[in-house]
């Protein structure tokens, strides 16, 4: 039994198919633009219905598979109207349109009402924000719409005809209530939305349905094939990095930086959403948040680019160039808000600042600097989080900064935390065929699928002696914001 797994982005789609024993057996991905309408950008959705089928095809031509789940980014959706005709294009979630909708969504319910049934606060990135900018905006269209879905509930609906989205998606609506895991009647009705246009809510993992006849046909995709309910892309990349229980959290080290912690019980206190943290259902009666930092291993790249203008040395990659002559230590300290403050100050006028510079500052100092203090940064969001109950017992680290040692060593250290690290940064593809082989019976669950298809590289602990030192550092580092955000 074989299994397709696909990990649908803004711009990129990729594809993989997993045996049952957790062989890779066929592998693809494509980049696609954004397309533009009247002056604005939007996702590409046709675009991305093409793609994803092309895959599909290919996949089956290299072995049959028994079922596809699918992962993609969330917020974004289309609006179809009653003959399935695209009435609006997916609007980026950092597109503002939205933004006065969600201020009236804030008047009209409050962000404490909001918190506490959808995990949310009122703001345009969430679908709901771009639906209402819509109906005032564009009310023709709105008044022909007939379904509200998302990237996953879309190729779902076009693979099986039946609308059904996870609850980790609809919770990225705006109006999902994470808690009766349903959308929300009392939101919808107060903002004057009819239930009717979204899919029908399931658990992440359910079997949604067989493949429709003609598009098995059409791909050729021989015998039985049913389609998996796959996620959010962060659920799906989590559940790849062997996230399964409370406790346990995926660190994602690309250019933004986000912990997706996992745990029991949902915060309802409207402080812990002020803050910039969401709650998500994530598996069965667990929940996760993100923790952010918007720029992470973006800052090594600036270092090695703008400030030491590119030089690599005789190294192949930038790490081992960076980290020939790391110090073991330095005075130096690094405020990461190369791009604005993320959680938990969600300040967008915050600056980055090195201190404690002399004129025997080296280039090692600075560097090594950028991995404590972004390190620094996610202890301060996971002391954050743990007041409300969110803890984290260890890591998992993916994308770009996971191929950095030394800097998974001074984050154990400065965390006093475990960190694992992984064969392959496809988290999100491995977590999709963790879904299809607890859905099909190949594995009993999702912790056995953990031990079949998730493979660790290395481990990371916190040294003896190190935890004083990081004390007293971090102590610095938590003054840095306080005192400098009243000169940036």
């Amino acid at each position: 039994m074989n299994f397709l797994a696909l990990d649908v982005g803004t711009t990129a789609c990729k594809c993989q198919l997993f045996s049952e024993r957790g062989e890779i057996l066929f592998y693809t991905a494509e980049e696609y633009p954004l397309i533009e309408r009247e002056g604005e950008r939007y996702v590409d959705i046709e675009g991305i219905v093409r793609r994803v089928f092309s895959m599909m095809r290919a996949a089956a031509q290299a072995a049959p598979y028994a079922s596809v789940c699918i992962s993609s980014f969330g917020e974004s959706f289309v609006l179809l109207d009653g003959e399935d005709n695209v009435l609006s294009y997916p609007m980026l979630y950092t597109d503002p349109r939205g933004e006065e909708e969600a201020r009236e969504i804030e008047e009209k319910i409050g962000s404490g009402r909001m918190f506490a049934v959808t995990g949310t606060v009122p703001a345009a990135l969430y679908s709901v924000s771009k639906l209402l900018w819509l109906k005032k905006h564009r009310p023709a269209v709105y008044a022909k719409a007939d379904k509200l879905l998302l990237i996953c509930d879309h190729l779902g609906y076009l693979l099986t005809g039946e609308r059904v989205i996870d609850y980790s998606l609809a919770a990225r609506t705006g109006v999902f209530d994470i808690r009766k895991k349903q959308f929300a009647a009392e939101l919808l009705d107060a903002l004057d939305i009819p239930a009717a246009l979204f899919s029908r809510p399931l658990p992440t993992g359910s079997i949604v349905g067989e493949l429709k006849g003609e598009v098995k046909a059409s791909l050729g995709i021989a015998g039985g094939c049913k389609l998996i309910l796959g996620s959010h892309d962060q659920v799906c990349a989590t559940l790849g990095a062997g996230v399964v229980a409370g406790g346990e959290a995926a660190d994602g080290m690309g250019t933004v930086e986000c912990i997706t912690a996992v745990f029991e019980e949902a915060p309802a206190d409207i402080a812990f959403g002020k803050m910039g943290y969401c709650v998500v259902p994530f598996l069965s009666d667990l929940y996760c948040t993100y923790m952010f930092n918007y720029t992470s291993n973006v800052i090594v790249n600036w270092f090695r680019r703008d400030i030491l203008h590119g030089y690599q040395g005789e190294e192949a990659e930038q790490f081992s160039y960076l980290e020939k002559a790391l110090p073991p230590q330095t005075d130096v300290l690094l405020l990461p808000y190369f791009a604005g403050c993320a959680t938990p100050y969600q300040d967008g006028n915050a600056k980055g600042a090195f201190v404690n510079l002399t004129k025997d500052t080296s280039d090692g100092d600075l560097y090594r600097a950028v991995l404590e203090g972004t390190s620094f940064e996610m202890k301060l969001n996971l002391q954050a989080a743990a007041a409300y109950g969110v803890h984290v017992n260890e890591l998992t680290a993916t994308g770009g900064g996971a191929n950095s040692a030394p800097w998974l060593q001074i984050k154990s250290d400065v965390l006093g935390l475990r960190v694992k690290t992984l064969r392959s940064s496809e988290g999100g593809l491995c977590g999709c065929a963790m879904l299809s082989a607890a859905a099909l019976g190949a594995c009993e669950n999702l912790q056995e699928a953990r031990g079949v298809f998730v493979r660790y590289k290395d481990e990371f602990v916190p040294q003896a002696g190190s935890a004083q030192m990081y004390a007293q550092k971090y102590a610095k580092y938590k003054k840095l914001y306080p005192i400098l955000k009243e000169v940036f």
